[in-house]
């Protein structure tokens, strides 16, 4: 059987640093072929001497951790026009357009975009690939926050994934005026009409929703035809509107309801 190949994309940078003995154990032990993997680390360089510290560091370490497969450093350094442009979320947009293009550069089937906190169980790979979306996701659970709208002193964990009230296939059923429908048919791309729900027990697969890129595997089409941008309306981050344009665009989105991925805390806890 010959297996697609596989090029692991990880945005990190020096505060993801508790993380990376954690991500290099579990990509040492991922279920897949070394000689079709390719793991590349993108690493924000914010000019100080923390960040140099951790690239230098992660050169160390995987030089030491004998990784089997092909793997690569690259640096990027945001600018103040990075900041202005997309906000909270300029040093990984900046991450992610550098991977991109270095992975349409190479012979590579999937792109497995791995959060820095997001350690992969070892069967991960091979179940997101029988999942046979265009963009597959595992389950990755949001850390731990405390319910202020509840007044209570609890914590609440929920799964990073959302699904829309209302499709772009209950507009075209409505057969509106042209113009009406492109103008909803954009609000739907930028904003999104999302429903915060549980996982149903029921099923093992959710198509065409929204999720988190922690753990996500993405066909190489998907990525010649579209990259991390934010939406216009401004009201979510680039992996959520990643999906967007991706449900926009006919591509199908699957979230493996069966496959989870970890996500790490500075504090040491795992969600």
């Amino acid at each position: 059987m010959n297996q697609p190949n596989i090029y692991i994309g990880v945005p990190t940078g020096s505060s993801k640093e508790y993380s990376i003995l954690y991500m290099l154990a579990s990509l040492r032990n991922v279920d897949y072929p070394k000689d079709k993997l390719s793991i590349t680390f993108s690493v924000t360089h914010k000019g100080d001497k923390q960040s140099e510290q951790y690239i230098k560091r992660l050169h160390q370490l995987l030089s030491a951790a004998n990784m089997q497969c092909n793997t690569n450093i690259l640096t990027t350094y945001p600018t103040t026009e990075d900041m202005t442009r997309w906000g909270p979320y300029y040093a990984v947009i900046k991450n992610l357009h550098a991977m991109r293009l270095d992975f349409l550069s190479g012979g590579y089937d999937y792109f497995w975009l791995l959060g820095g906190d997001n350690p992969p169980p070892r069967k991960t790979l091979k179940q997101l690939i029988k999942l046979k979306a265009d963009i597959a996701s595992a389950v990755v659970n949001q850390r731990q926050e405390k319910v202020e709208h509840l007044k209570m002193d609890t914590h609440y964990v929920y799964p990073v994934y959302w699904q829309y009230i209302w499709t772009l296939k209950d507009l075209e059923s409505l057969n509106l005026e042209p113009m009406l429908h492109d103008e909803l048919r954009t609000a739907w791309t930028e904003f999104m009409f999302l429903s915060d729900t549980s996982p149903p027990t029921n099923k093992r697969v959710l198509h065409n929703v929204v999720f988190g890129s922690g753990c996500s595997l993405i066909k190489r089409n998907v990525f010649e035809y579209i990259g991390y941008v934010l939406g216009s309306g401004g009201t979510h981050s680039e992996d959520l509107h990643f999906c967007s344009l991706a449900n926009t665009y006919g591509f199908d989105t699957a979230l493996g309801l069966r496959t989870r991925c970890l996500h790490f805390d500075s504090d040491g806890k795992v969600y």
